[in-house]
């Protein structure tokens, strides 16, 4: 077992270091100048790897930074020079440390903070995101800086693209790979599933999906071939529109497919300001990756908010020991129902209480009052009308209620349903289910709270004349 988890272990380190090179020679295909990009793919990578995998990414990330900082060619051709190996360092560090601190601290947040809701814990990772990025630009620049002599105020004047460039890349890059990194190593995220609990109402047609992508894109592709076009600088600004399709698969499609779709259509806009030659206004479409990124993590709060009010209404129209309708529930049907009548229909309702359940409780268990309340409840459930509703009320208290049948009628069809309660079994314990009905009819202009009111006293009474009866009062 421990050979297992330490062959896991090195292949997890093996894929973030691959993984975070890869993205570093991808960020050369998006960059529209010499080292100049719309968002850096490897600080999404160094991110998501603290997110994923904690402490144990800055290991294999500050590797990939040193082989890729460090100056092999001078190194063969001049021999060991101790400025290359201390640059490298630096600039490993610059990285690793920011980001180590910024995935660390988003992940304390993400797995303590379990009890805030989804846009507060959104709004935490974007500003835990923006220091992150903030603190890994000046540290780089101040590195740069002090290793360079070609660049004088390099400091002043590039803080903010690597900043934005950075932040972007974490935005969109953080989620994907978030999604992806688990599966591929095994690794258990668990606090990142309220992010994905919503997509149990979504749809799963790829075909849909992929419609809306296609949109978006050809909304790109048209407005850089109209900034290539018209020689203005307001054309640029038409690209914030592809927030509107982004937003539309956020709210409508699966997490996993909103994540891919902010990660082609980021990308798409990050290297088509080189392809069609409009890097005058790159800090156009900078800002707007941004946007739509940060909208983006705002939208996904909408489903999520949607699914959660979704349950709660769940849990406040079905018991949830039971599966029967709640007393709420019960309540506004019943009113509906006594509002539409006629003045001559008559309702009546029945309350029923479990005789001795307290005894089966401390005797038995509260695991078996539980499980008689489930079988009774539902054997009781396959006895009602079309017409009827039962209804849980509290405890073990039963309300049923009986539309269109006098008091007379009502006193009857209780009698029927008390011989109707089960003698259940759990493994050798036997026990015979009873109950005491307290009937009462539906007076006009009484409020739901005083009828059942009626109805308990009634079933006090059948309780007090010895228990497993029917009792009425008018």
């Amino acid at each position: 077992m421990t050979g297992r988890i330490n062959l896991l272990r090195k292949s997890a380190y093996l894929l973030i270091f691959f993984l975070w090179l890869g993205a570093f020679h991808a960020s050369v295909i998006l960059a529209y100048s010499e080292l100049i990009s719309l968002w850096y793919m490897p600080a999404g990578v160094s991110m998501a790897a603290f997110l994923v995998f904690g402490k144990r990414a800055f290991i294999p990330i500050f590797l990939a930074i040193w082989v890729e900082s460090f100056n092999f060619s001078a190194f063969f051709a001049h021999g060991f020079d101790p400025t290359l190996l201390a640059t490298s360092v630096l600039f490993s560090l610059a990285h690793s440390v920011p980001y180590g601190i910024g995935g660390l601290t988003t992940r304390h947040w993400l797995s303590h903070f379990v009890q805030k809701n989804i846009p507060t814990k959104i709004v935490g990772l974007l500003v835990i995101y923006a220091v992150s990025a903030a603190l890994a630009a000046f540290c780089g620049l101040l590195v740069w800086e002090l290793a360079t002599e070609n660049y004088t105020n390099i400091l002043e004047d590039g803080w903010f693209a690597w900043w934005l460039g950075d932040l972007i890349g974490i935005m969109v890059l953080a989620p994907f790979l978030c999604l992806f990194l688990p599966k591929l190593s095994t690794y258990k995220v668990p606090w990142i599933d309220v992010f994905y609990d919503h997509d149990r109402g979504m749809r799963r047609s790829k075909k849909q999906f992929i419609g809306k992508l296609i949109l978006a894109v050809l909304t790109i592709i048209g407005i850089f071939m109209l900034d290539r076009a018209v020689d203005h600088p307001g054309v640029a600004y038409f690209v914030f529109f592809v927030s509107i399709p982004q937003v539309w698969i956020v709210f409508t499609e699966r997490t996993a497919y909103a994540s891919t779709s902010l990660l082609v259509i980021t990308a798409l806009i990050a290297f088509g300001v080189g392809v069609f030659d409009v890097a005058d206004q790159a800090i156009t479409y900078q800002f707007a990756l941004y946007i739509t990124a940060a909208t983006s993590y705002f939208a996904v709060a909408v489903p999520a908010l949607v699914q959660q009010n979704s349950t709660l209404k769940e849990l406040a129209m079905l018991d949830t020991l039971t599966q029967l309708p709640t007393r709420w529930l019960f309540k506004t049907l019943v009113e509906h129902v006594v509002k539409s009548s006629r003045p001559n229909q008559s309702h009546c309702i029945a309350l029923y209480n479990i005789d001795n359940f307290s005894r089966i409780n401390n005797d038995c268990g509260y695991s078996v009052g539980d499980q008689v309340l489930r079988e009774s409840s539902k054997i009781m459930q396959n006895e009602m009308r079309d017409s009827e509703i039962l209804c849980r009320c509290e405890h073990d208290n039963f309300v049923i209620f009986m539309p269109n049948l006098d008091l007379d009628s009502a006193i009857q069809r209780a009698d029927e349903l008390r011989h109707q309660l089960p003698v259940l079994q759990f493994d050798d314990l036997i026990l015979p289910i009873r109950g005491s009905f307290g009937v009462v009819h539906v007076q006009f202009g009484e409020s739901f709270e005083q009828t059942l009111e009626r109805a308990n006293r009634a079933m006090q009474n059948a309780k007090h004349q010895g228990r497993n009866k029917v009792v009425a009062i008018s």
